[in-house]
């Protein structure tokens, strides 16, 4: 008997390849933003599963502990599975990673074997343990995936809007933060999620976010559902309390993973021009509704 518990937040959510685990229902504790562009250190895991049976001819005691490795073992088995069809970018996984780089399927096999026991339990026919991974943090897997994408590489700032941009509405200046809507787009979460516009060109992504921050906290927030939506409209959301908010047009196609947005270039230039005076792509004050 064998299942996988994955477990996260309502707001964020990461998405995994076909045929993978998919990561649907994770949920993330309640932010509350006691100063701008401010997040609460992320407490999100993985977590998984495992059995072992007792072994015959034992006394019992022994057999408990046999039984409680080979739980231990088990768990960081299905643990390793789960994770493998996580989406690192719009191209890759976690698992194509690991068959490229012996660095990253080094660094993948120690996270999971550092996983934490969160619960145990003897059973009347063996032993049963649910172990956990950081999502976000040093020696997380957002450390895996996010030093694998961008190395060593110091942020770049976003571009300018274009030069022929003529505003259609008055530039505020006055925003908080930025939320793209694409909610019933089918977008999936990743680690390195980007915003392009119908031209192709680049708005924000991985790159412009300092690599720290990325780890810890993720390039966006993703609100998912009633109680995600929920909090972005209450303001306590990263996008803080007046975010402007961009209907995406589409998620971008021609990709394994469906994980980048695609706006306007109208809106485009209109994030672009509001973030020279108000900074909040340079803050990261971003969330994705899905």
């Amino acid at each position: 008997m064998k299942k996988f518990l994955i477990a996260l937040s309502s707001a964020l959510a990461f998405s995994v390849a076909v045929g993978a685990v998919p990561l649907s229902d994770y949920t993330t504790p309640q932010t509350v933003l006691a100063a701008p562009y401010q997040v609460a250190t992320s407490s999100e895991t993985i977590t998984a599963d495992g059995y072992g049976r007792y072994p015959a001819g034992m006394p019992a005691s022994i057999a408990k502990i046999q039984a409680r490795r080979a739980a231990v073992v088990d768990a960081q088995r299905n643990l390793l599975e789960s994770i493998k069809g996580v989406a690192i970018d719009s191209e890759t996984t976690v698992e194509n990673f690991m068959l490229k780089n012996d660095v990253i399927h080094s660094k993948v096999s120690g996270i999971i074997k550092g996983a934490q026991v969160i619960s145990e339990e003897a059973l009347p026919d063996g032993y049963k343990v649910t172990v956990a991974i950081p999502v976000y943090g040093v020696d997380s897997v957002s450390d895996v995936a996010i030093t694998a994408v961008v190395g060593d590489k110091a942020p770049v700032p976003v571009p300018q809007p274009s030069p022929n941009y003529k505003p259609s509405v008055a530039i505020s200046g006055g925003y908080s933060g930025l939320v793209i809507n694409a909610k019933g787009k089918e977008l999936v979460r990743t680690f390195c999620p980007a915003i392009y516009d119908t031209t192709g060109r680049a708005i924000y992504g991985v790159y412009n976010v300092d690599k720290k921050y990325a780890i810890d906290y993720g390039v966006v927030g993703y609100a998912k559902g009633p109680e995600g939506w929920g909090k972005v409209k209450a303001g306590t959301s990263r996008a803080g309390t007046n975010p402007l908010v961009i209907n995406a047009v589409s998620v971008r196609e021609r990709t394994v993973n469906k994980c980048d947005v695609v706006i306007s270039v109208e809106d485009a230039d209109r994030i672009l021009a509001e973030n020279a005076r108000s900074h909040f792509l340079d803050k990261y004050a971003v969330m994705f509704e899905i």
